[in-house]
């Protein structure tokens, strides 16, 4: 069995992860599995920066090193998307700064085995849609009193280990 993949993450400031928790309900009163089904406890809404093999401590300390000047990161709400595959997810697509896609390509640089696709920042807000719940998903946010924000805003860059069930803050104020 491969090993699960560790991932570095941005997390929210505390308003923008009541905002997402928020969202995820209107879809679960909707009758739309959202990601508040997810009952890991390290679970929160997060941006997924990189994923891949336990990352070594030089890893940890460039990410460190590279993200720390930029948090808190306020990254604009493009919009919602599908992300594509077998039961696609929906999530708010966000805008990285010319600072974080710089980190993230140094980070990619340097973690011998990371996840080696595009960066897509986003908050996923429905995993695994069936392709008839996405109509009832945007409808239930567009009517469901879940407005849309503008912007998101990241306060820190954590590390899941998904062998130990446990995120170590890198760098920020988680």
């Amino acid at each position: 069995m491969p090993a699960r993949q560790h991932a570095l993450e941005l997390v929210l400031a505390p308003g923008d992860d009541t905002s997402v928790r928020a969202r995820w309900q209107v879809l679960e009163d909707a009758g739309v599995a959202s990601s508040a089904r997810h009952r890991g406890a390290t679970h929160r809404p997060h941006v997924t920066v990189l994923g891949g093999p336990p990352p070594e401590a030089a890893v940890l300390r460039v990410a460190a090193a590279r993200w720390a000047p930029l948090l808190p990161l306020t990254m604009p709400v493009a919009g919602l998307v599908l992300l594509e595959g077998r039961r696609p997810a929906l999530a708010e697509l966000l805008v990285p700064s010319a600072g974080a896609v710089a980190a993230h390509a140094e980070l990619c640089t340097v973690w011998l085995g990371a996840d080696d696709r595009p960066w897509v920042p986003h908050l996923t807000l429905a995993p695994r849609l069936d392709l008839g719940d996405a109509t009832t998903a945007l409808t239930a946010l567009a009517e469901g009193g879940s407005a849309p924000t503008r912007a998101r805003v990241a306060v820190a860059l954590r590390w899941w280990d998904p062998e130990q069930g446990s995120v170590h803050t890198v760098t920020g104020q988680d």
